[in-house]
């Protein structure tokens, strides 16, 4: 923000609040009124800016790379918790089949029933 305000300001200058008040030099706004040194140049502050952006692109790309080699990791206990959960209900455990055995037949076969064609 420093750099922004240096480039914009410095060189402009401001009338007075009214017509008696003195002009104001972009300098005098930016010690005065923002209370920034201009002990430096902006190119120091783009510098800054731009190592800023680098530093955050190398991070980036570290956080990627580290990603990529603990996904697996994660994917492998998030199965192993799933199928753990999956097996503990009720509706996907594996009951004994019962011992009695019921035989299909059909409708028309059965005692007292006609076949639905008569």
């Amino acid at each position: 923000m420093q750099g922004a305000y240096k480039n914009d300001m410095l060189g402009l200058v401001f009338d007075g609040l009214t017509p008696e008040d003195p002009k104001l030099t972009g300098a005098e706004v930016i010690t005065k009124m923002y209370r920034l040194p201009l002990n430096h140049s902006k190119w120091w502050d783009l510098c800054a800016i731009f190592a800023i952006l680098v530093g955050y692109r190398i991070l980036f790309f570290l956080v990627l790379n580290f990603k990529e080699k603990v996904s697996p990791f994660f994917q492998t206990i998030h199965a192993k918790r799933t199928i753990y959960r999956l097996n503990r209900r009720p509706s996907f455990k594996r009951f004994p089949s019962s011992k009695r055995q019921y035989k299909l037949r059909s409708l028309s076969s059965q005692e007292g029933l006609g076949s639905p064609m008569q």
